[in-house]
């Protein structure tokens, strides 16, 4: 069987890091790539529909799905101090947009999920896709609960997706945990395409990291779409190491959520 080929990809937070790097990286391998965004997208190209809409808006949602093949959801709110405001998005906005989608017929969702949904685990521990979430904040849980959902969708509806467990999605490692988690920006492209044309995919969970020699993930299950990653950030050591980064010294983080840890929310 050949790989998937959509029409019309949507791309929502499109103004957002990961966003803008999709609309550069996927630009002319589909048809359109309909951008939306709470921020007015920046001068349209060919091939390319720019849509302003917030997650809580649910008739701007609909409109926004409509003659959707396939779409990448990236939009949300990372801030897990405001719970509110991350409860509209992360959860309640989540919920009006997949329901759009499935009511639209939307095939196959591709979701930004990440490595704070097993954020507790000590980074000991090799994480599979099969192991009990641990989430390490709110934030973590919100992605759990557009996890299941995906899963529930499936199963209920037969609408395929791929959640992608983010690591640390940067141009560069910049610090020590970045040698295990770091997703590049060409690799983040590759995974996501793959994501979205990998036929018979169910409701998988991938990990979104490059092939990192220090990765601590034992089965990032890239296998299930076909990726495979060609950056490393081993090979930025020496730049770190010289801008004083300890590279080879005791881990600076003892769980794999790094960032949340010790922290609560």
């Amino acid at each position: 069987m050949g790989d998937l080929n959509w029409n019309r990809v949507l791309i929502t937070g499109a103004a957002g890091k990961i966003g803008a790097t999709l609309r550069a990286g996927l630009a002319g391998r589909y048809p359109v790539l309909r951008l939306l965004d709470r921020r007015p997208i920046e001068d349209p190209r060919a091939g390319e529909e720019a849509v302003v809409a917030d997650l809580r808006d649910r008739a701007a949602l609909a409109r926004a799905v409509a003659d959707v093949d396939a779409m990448v959801h990236l939009a949300g709110a990372p801030d897990p101090l405001d719970f509110e405001e991350m409860f509209r998005a992360n959860v309640r906005g989540l919920y009006d947009l997949f329901e759009a989608a499935r009511a639209a017929g939307v095939k196959r969702i591709v979701f930004a999920s990440t490595n704070h949904t097993y954020g507790m685990y000590p980074v000991a521990h090799g994480m599979t896709p099969t192991d009990p979430v641990r989430p390490d904040s709110f934030y973590g849980v919100a992605k759990v609960f557009g996890e299941n959902m995906l899963r529930y969708y499936f199963d209920k509806h037969g609408l395929e997706s791929v959640s992608l467990r983010i690591g640390s999605f940067e141009p560069r490692p910049t610090q020590q945990r970045h040698l295990s988690t770091w997703f590049s920006p060409r690799d983040a492209v590759e995974l996501v395409d793959r994501a979205l044309r990998q036929p018979a995919v169910g409701a998988a969970i991938v990990f979104g990291m490059s092939n990192n020699t220090r990765i601590r993930i034992a089965r990032p299950n890239w296998e299930a779409v076909g990726f495979k990653p060609q950056d490393d950030a081993e090979t930025w050591r020496e730049r770190l190491a010289a801008e004083g980064v300890d590279v080879d010294g005791d881990l600076e983080w003892k769980r794999h959520g790094g960032m949340y840890e010790g922290k609560d929310y």
